[in-house]
């Protein structure tokens, strides 16, 4: 009979003390402007120190560049092969692609993809692949135990230097290739960068779809295959770079086991015409039923070896966060901005990305436009500099926390020909100066060079809704500060 009391005491006691911890959470709340971590108001005083990878490189006697840094924290490898195989290196649409994609299609003794796969996955391997204008890019991650690896390293190197490219190989790769053009033409933002290329570099290798068009691989062949294969994928034009629990020698090995299974052909294809650039800029609009409107902005650049090409990658970044701070959290305009870099002819390209509401799209186009103006004329503060280069060296110790991030930053210095030092490039941007940032916006970049491309619907053009100043307090800033009516979709 006693029982229906004690609940009733309890249930008292335990409101008692939820109304005592929201008293207090109120209390926490209301004097917040006056309240701050201990953690925020300490300077940065202990920089982050890098970890000690020592970079080993050499060739093989087949010529293939290798670039090696052993990490022992698990006992796996990564290694990853590239080659001057993309797809603005042939005149024949879909031809790089087509070979790409029929390397994992079938070696001797295994002649399927799945075959492949299954194969790799039972030994603990992992195959990863990608192709680009310039270059196809092969990557194998296995345990380093040598029961796994020799088995996933053969079949590899078989899968690179001799697959079968049968016919039924071929058949299977035009099937899929025209599976992906469907669906870059039902994707906005691959339509819009594919239409970019085509407008900026017509009728060259540089505008043709990665996996060429419906007409061209009807009339692709196998014999082409072949050819391209054997002159792109040879072994003096491969790249490796090797990542993990290996010593010197064994990656010594693997890089010859690697290069002497490739065609030894000393004869790369022949690269794009020279003479792809940017031509005269203009804007230009495609009409698409989508939710929002895809806004690409593209400028010729500097390629990654000329001497400004830190300082104009420091101002992309410096103008990324500023579009940030304008255009998504001032204005709620946009969920986020790009500045991509494409390789391109013997240059590159800049090429600012975002999406934004149809009824906002010329305002968001004329307020980037502006806001690109007022930069090359006074170029970053130095407040902007310093948060940058302490964001770029507190990235050091991130950048090296595992062997794919590894892997990532030794794969540019070996594309790249960079010093061979991890931290090169950081260490670099330290020392670069808010006027010489300025001063190569200038040399190369120009307030009324954009080549713009618009996709979208068309709709009445609506003012931007006016910038909403954040708060001085971060506590109390609203992540959204912008109606529903002015966000991005």
């Amino acid at each position: 009979m006693n029982k229906p009391a004690h609940v009733g005491c309890h249930a008292l006691l335990v409101i008692a003390l939820l109304g005592c911890c929201a008293q207090a959470l109120a209390d926490t709340v209301s004097h917040s402007s006056n309240v701050r971590l201990q953690s925020l108001l300490e300077p940065d005083i202990v920089a982050p120190q890098p970890r000690a990878l020592t970079v080993k490189g050499w060739k093989t006697t087949a010529g293939s560049k290798v670039l090696f840094i052993r990490t022992t924290a698990a006992p796996m490898f990564d290694v990853h092969v590239s080659f001057e195989a993309g797809s603005a290196r042939s005149n024949i649409p879909g031809l790089a692609g087509a070979t790409y994609n029929m390397l994992s299609e079938g070696v001797p003794g295994m002649e399927s993809h799945q075959a492949i796969i299954g194969t790799f996955q039972s030994l603990g391997a992992r195959l990863s692949m990608d192709i680009g204008l310039h270059r196809s890019e092969f990557s194998l991650r296995s345990l380093s135990e040598v029961e796994k690896r020799a088995p996933a390293l053969r079949l590899f190197s078989q899968m690179l230097g001799s697959p079968l490219l049968s016919d039924d190989a071929l058949v299977r790769a035009k099937n899929e290739a025209k599976d992906i053009l469907l669906r870059g033409i039902q994707n906005p933002t691959s339509f819009a960068f594919q239409t970019l290329k085509e407008q900026l570099a017509p009728e060259r290798p540089y505008a043709q779809p990665t996996f060429g068009t419906n007409e061209a691989l009807e009339s692709l062949t196998r014999q082409a295959v072949q050819d391209f294969h054997r002159q792109a994928y040879s072994a003096p034009t491969a790249q490796i770079t090797l990542v993990g629990d290996l010593t010197l020698e064994q990656a010594q090995l693997i890089s010859q086991q690697i290069s002497s299974a490739l065609p030894g052909s000393r004869h790369a294809v022949a690269g794009p015409n020279s003479s792809s650039s940017a031509g005269t800029p203009k804007n230009s609009h495609i009409e698409r039923e989508l939710q929002q409107t895809q806004l690409l902005l593209a400028q010729s650049t500097v390629p990654r070896k000329h001497a400004d090409y830190l300082a104009l990658d420091a101002a992309n970044m410096i103008f990324e966060n500023r579009l940030m701070t304008e255009l998504r959290e001032k204005r709620g305009l946009v969920y986020g901005t790009e500045i991509l870099q494409w390789d391109w002819a013997d240059g590159a390209l800049a090429v600012i990305s975002l999406r934004t509401s149809p009824h906002f799209s010329q305002g968001t186009q004329t307020l980037l436009r502006s806001m690109f103006t007022d930069y090359l004329r006074d170029g970053p503060t130095q407040q902007e500099v310093d948060q940058l280069k302490r964001r770029m060296k507190s990235s050091i110790a991130h950048d090296t926390a595992n062997n794919s991030q590894i892997l990532d930053q030794l794969i540019k210095i070996n594309r790249y020909d960079l010093p061979l030092d991890l931290d090169h490039t950081v260490q670099q941007m330290q020392k670069l100066t808010p006027k010489q940032i300025k001063d190569a916006l200038n040399r190369h970049l120009e307030a009324d060079g954009w080549h713009v491309l618009t996709v979208g619907p068309t709709a009445e053009q609506q003012p931007l809704p006016a910038p909403v100043s954040p708060s001085a307090d971060p506590l109390q800033q609203d992540i959204c500060r912008a109606t529903q009516t002015f966000m991005a979709i």
